[in-house]
């Protein structure tokens, strides 16, 4: 394996003939698997490889990273913006609908005769529908940009994704404005922009042109800043677009939404490529036909694919795939329940979602800290102390899935918005845990690979989402259909998928540590904080 310079800001030399895999035990690899000493270069992949990719030694990372920050923070932001005049713009239309007025003809129904079940049914299967088609069509094609990714370059796969993101905006937009003519269900077209490669692509360049630019030490400590940053802008955006509707309606701030796209891609112009193919030697350079190719298109799936066969990787990614219900949930779901539970204006919805990014950020820089701490000192009781960090995460992991799943019931269960919010503030202790589960899942594979490592993560996700929007929608309507406390039945769904990941993560086992100088996102907590 290729290691970094002692620096930290040079990054080695990476190929595409590198092993994607870390061997952490050999009892879980099979004996066809690579093993030190055998030689792939013999392979047809090998073979036929056109150049090798290096990873260019970074002049100033830490100028880098701040602008990939500002992107991280632009495109939270304008995906959260628009979930809750979107939600208002379509419960409008199909208000209409339902009492067969034209759309556009007048003014708005008014909000509250808009939440009777019927409506509520209808809006809620639309959404799920159209998340669902955003994640499926995303997911046939992931995996295939992420080869690209690693092949031809980060930076033009992020801006093909982005753009597409921007174009199913704003053929959304293009329905909800031509609702007088066009059926809402068209919305569902938009979902074929995310042949561009959709939300898992979009995750992958991010953590892949991270992992390039910072050294490995710090690998864990940059995705947690991501994480944050990416909660600031989420908790910023629902707060100002309910702002913003109560005063001017959902349109104007649905229209400022693809402005914030924009910015998106303005700021990707300044991250540098963070790969480079080096010209082949004119003796190497021979004619390759499609055929050839294609074959080793073939086989680089299969090189992909075959990380899935190391047990604590497929327990994680089977962890993955459970994970999105609990994070559905806080986002634009969540809008609609407490509108119709609680009998709220979807305008008032994001000062809930906002308090629920407050306690996020606050359980990030107090409660983890703190608890860490705790479990670290040698006066704690044997019986919670652990002095292994990488034990530690994976415990820590543990508990935050515990929290996750109390947190979900009392939510199922609040009968007042009050007790909902404590239920939020409880939920928010085990949000964190996804930073936790990607850089335990990093540690497996060599950085050089990584693009397609996050890659297969976020396919798995996405896959989570196409089941998880259908499911809370189809609990949401039972529980309307039955009445009474029914209606938390999701949330109920959510706590059990929660009971699900507890128990999974019970069987995860931490790779061994190839060196002392790796830091977990908590230890850097404790020594400097989350902002140096």
């Amino acid at each position: 394996m290729n290691e970094r310079a002692a620096g930290g800001d040079e990054i080695a030399a990476a190929t595409e003939h590198s092993p994607l895999l870390r061997i952490e035990d050999n009892s879980e690899i099979p004996d066809s698997f690579w093993k030190p000493g055998h030689s792939r270069s013999s392979t047809l992949t090998s073979s036929i490889a056109s150049a090798s990719i290096n990873v260019p030694t970074v002049q100033k990372p830490g100028t880098i990273l701040g602008i990939f920050f500002l992107l991280i923070f632009a495109f939270s932001v304008a995906d959260a913006f628009k979930q809750i005049p979107m939600t208002r713009i379509f419960e409008d239309i199909l208000c209409h609908d339902y009492y067969d007025k034209t759309p556009g003809s007048d003014a708005p129904i008014e909000e509250e005769l808009c939440k009777v079940n019927t409506i509520q049914t209808n809006l809620a299967y639309l959404l799920a529908v159209l998340e669902s088609l955003n994640s499926g069509v995303a997911c046939l094609v992931a995996l295939l940009w992420g080869i690209v990714a690693d092949r031809v370059g980060r930076k033009p796969v992020l801006l093909v994704c982005l753009a597409g993101m921007l174009l199913s905006l704003v053929w959304v937009i293009v329905v909800g404005w031509f609702s007088y003519a066009l059926s809402p269900q068209l919305v569902w077209i938009s979902s074929l922009a995310h042949l561009c490669g959709g939300s898992p692509v979009l995750l992958a360049c991010v953590y892949s042109i991270l992992s390039d630019v910072v050294s490995e030490s710090e690998r864990s400590i940059t995705f947690m800043r991501i994480h944050i940053i990416s909660i600031v802008g989420n908790l910023a955006s629902p707060a100002l677009a309910s702002a913003m509707m109560s005063s001017t309606g959902p349109w104007p701030p649905m229209l400022i939404t693809p402005l914030l796209w924009i910015i998106s891609l303005g700021l990707v112009a300044f991250i540098p490529e963070t790969i480079h193919r080096e010209p082949p030697d004119n003796d190497e350079c021979q004619p390759v036909s499609f055929k050839t190719r294609a074959v080793q298109g073939i086989l680089q799936l299969r090189e992909s694919l075959s990380i899935i066969r190391i047990r604590s990787i497929s327990l994680l990614l089977c962890i993955f795939f459970l994970s999105f219900p609990a994070i559905v949930c806080t986002l634009q779901f969540m809008i609609q329940f407490l509108s119709k539970r609680y009998h709220m204006r979807l305008g008032e919805t994001g000062y809930i979602q906002s308090m629920y990014g407050v306690a996020h950020i606050a359980v990030v820089l107090i409660a983890i800290p703190s608890v860490s701490e705790m479990i670290t000192k040698p006066s704690a009781p044997s019986w919670i102390r652990i002095d292994d960090k990488e034990k530690r995460d994976l415990v820590l992991v543990r508990w935050f899935y515990a929290a996750s799943m109390t947190g979900a019931f009392i939510l199922g269960i609040s009968p007042s918005l009050s007790v909902f919010i404590v239920g939020l503030a409880v939920m928010s202790l085990g949000s964190i845990s996804s930073s936790f589960i990607k850089s335990i899942a990093a540690s497996h594979v060599d950085f050089e690979h990584r693009s397609r490592l996050f890659t297969i993560i976020g396919i798995v996700e996405v896959a989570s989402n196409i089941w998880t929007m259908p499911a809370l929608a189809g609990l949401f309507a039972l529980g309307m259909k039955l009445g009474g406390g029914w209606i938390g039945l999701p949330y109920i769904g959510v706590s059990l998928t929660c009971l699900a990941m507890l128990v999974l993560s019970m069987f995860v086992r931490v790779p061994v540590a190839e060196s002392d100088d790796e830091e977990s996102p908590l230890d850097y907590e404790l020594v400097t904080g989350i902002d140096e």
